[in-house]
């Protein structure tokens, strides 16, 4: 599909996949494109490589066991690929309409935290990533259903093809320990928030709601649903 998201909570692994199919992605690359893979990593806002995908990116090439005789090679702010291709990590605020124009031969842009994302952004990139077989991913917990990454991939303007799925903390069957404990903390003392943060739920119950804990214990045994009205 050109277009692929996954939203859902905490711990559950969406980073890890698109971060590994990146990698396979450049492993497979040139193919039917005669050149490697060019890929851009993006996020709304990023000011230091610190908090982009790079590091993620790095520690699965070292888990994989990739290095620089398989034609990956780590650099400060980019990792070269196999075949001449090439991994970059940018802002999309930073993007004007024109600069944007810069990314138009790349085969793959991932939008990391996509909820944080514009619908200026998003009206910028879809347009520019447009290459035969680009692809455009999205990774995000979600925050309101009038994001402009959910009303691309979670509406009636969803673009025909696309393949959106929905992950969270369940659906990952390599759940550290560390973030195990994190999310029973948060069930048991922080229930107001325990739907957004883990289960990928919109942000709708205010902190310190009175019902928050009895409406998430309901809904985690199943008993909420759809009934007709009285």
């Amino acid at each position: 599909a050109r277009y692929k998201g996954a939203h859902g909570g905490r711990g559950s692994a969406k980073s890890h996949f698109f971060g590994g199919l990146g990698i396979e992605d450049a492993l497979r690359f040139p193919g039917d494109f005669g050149t490697g893979l060019r890929m851009v990593c993006l996020r709304e806002v990023q000011k230091s490589l610190k908090f982009s995908a790079k590091s993620l990116i790095e520690k699965k090439l070292q888990s994989f066991g990739l290095g620089e005789s398989q034609g990956f090679k780590v650099f400060r702010e980019l990792i070269e690929l196999p075949n001449d291709g090439v991994m970059i990590f940018q802002g999309l605020q930073d993007h004007t309409a024109e600069s944007v124009k810069s990314l138009e031969d790349f085969h793959r842009a991932w939008i990391e935290e996509a909820q944080s994302v514009s619908d200026r952004s998003l009206t910028l990139l879809r347009p520019t990533i447009r290459s035969e077989g680009s692809e455009i991913w999205a990774s995000w917990n979600p925050s309101l259903p009038t994001d402009a990454i959910d009303m691309m991939l979670r509406s009636d303007r969803t673009p025909k093809g696309a393949v959106v799925v929905q992950s969270n903390w369940s659906d990952n069957p390599w759940l550290p320990r560390t973030l195990e404990d994190e999310r029973r903390d948060d069930l048991a003392l922080r229930p107001e928030k325990y739907g957004h943060i883990w289960q990928g739920e919109y942000q709708s119950v205010t902190e310190g709601a009175y019902f928050a804990s009895r409406l998430t214990d309901a809904q985690l045994s199943g008993r909420i649903g759809n009934v007709y009205r009285d």
